[in-house]
């Protein structure tokens, strides 16, 4: 297992190969999780704004939800016309 060493202004040096296997670049953020026998950095991808709305929980959960459903065979469909779709749409209870 690779050692790091803290330096006089708490800042650690990754190795060469972690940073590589991680495919981590300079700068790039790393969450801090902390207990009393370890210290785990997990990286943290940057999001862009017009997408964070997926990775709300919210989204997450109501995502889950729908696997959910669509293992236990919630699904109605395929449909061959468009009127065929809305026929079921409106025969569906939410």
């Amino acid at each position: 297992m690779p050692k790091v060493k803290l330096g006089p202004r708490r800042e650690i040096t990754l190795p060469a190969a972690t940073v590589k296997q991680l495919g981590l670049t300079a700068g790039e953020e790393l969450e801090v999780v902390a207990n009393e026998k370890a210290i785990l950095l997990i990286p943290r991808k940057r999001i862009p704004k017009d997408q964070a709305w997926y990775y709300t929980e919210t989204w997450q959960r109501m995502m889950q939800e729908a696997f959910e459903e669509v293992k236990q065979g919630k699904l109605v469909g395929p449909f061959e016309t468009a009127e065929e779709l809305i026929r079921a749409l409106k025969d569906t209870q939410v």
